[in-house]
């Protein structure tokens, strides 16, 4: 089968599995179907996809992709927004385990996902499908990460509830450096109070910028957040290093 048709029923087959609402399936079904996906796509070369199959990937049954489609619009697909984000049912204030594993996934595809060597986790170069879908989605769709738990409470155990700190650093500056409209060329710059309210979680990510992120990603961040304020606009390019591929 062509290989854009096969990544189509590896996503599909992942999302069914992320549902934590199904008691049939454990944590251990959720991590090994996150390492036979992420196997996947580490592969060389790397595999295709549809266009339709980045929102499908983060959004799930709520993407325009499985709305749209009379079979995936019978299917529960957990996308990995949802998935990343998703509550412990057992720990206030906390994720479920395999929250990690799913965000460390995300940040995969959208930072490092055929990128070179040299280019891995360049959020100001060319971006690929996953990470100008994930750029272009809306405000209440990129909260159901819950960047707050990640930042404010992840730490580098791989058994931590509170999720993965840098992971979700390096996405967020991704959406704050390059987060356009729905057309995915209009800048629509954001403020990080709208991802994280509390003080010590933007502290947190401040100290993460200073020490991690290189110096363009850190005006970019700056210059949108300051837009934002003042509720500008612009294009995607102008002042920025890279362009994008439209999904």
């Amino acid at each position: 089968m062509p290989d854009a048709e096969r990544s189509s029923i590896e996503i599909k087959v992942l999302l069914k599995n992320l549902d934590p609402t199904k008691p049939s399936i454990k944590h251990k079904d959720r991590l090994r179907r996150l390492n036979k996906f992420r196997n996947y796509v580490t592969a060389k070369p790397p595999p295709e996809f549809y266009d339709d199959d980045y929102p499908l990937m983060l959004l799930g049954s709520e993407s325009p992709t499985a709305m749209e489609d009379e079979d995936l619009s019978n299917m529960t697909l957990y996308g990995l927004l949802r998935a990343a984000g998703c509550p412990s049912t057992d720990h206030k204030d906390s994720l479920k385990r395999s929250a990690r594993p799913t965000i460390s996934l995300l940040r995969y595809l959208c930072l490092e996902f055929e990128a070179s060597s040299s280019n891995v986790n360049n959020i100001m170069g060319e971006m690929n499908g996953f990470a100008a879908a994930l750029c272009a989605l809306n405000v209440p769709q990129l909260r159901t990460l819950r960047l707050e738990i990640h930042i404010g409470k992840g730490d580098n155990e791989s058994g931590s509830r509170g999720g993965s700190k840098d992971d979700a650093c390096h996405l967020l500056a991704l959406i704050l450096a390059r987060h356009t409209d729905t057309d995915y060329e209009t800048l629509k710059p954001l403020e990080v109070q709208i991802f994280l309210p509390e003080s010590r979680s933007q502290a947190e990510f401040e100290t993460w910028l200073g020490e991690t992120a290189s110096p363009d990603v850190r005006k970019a961040v700056k210059d949108n957040m300051a837009l934002a304020e003042n509720g500008g606009i612009g294009k995607l390019g102008v002042g920025f290093g890279g362009g994008k591929t439209a999904a």
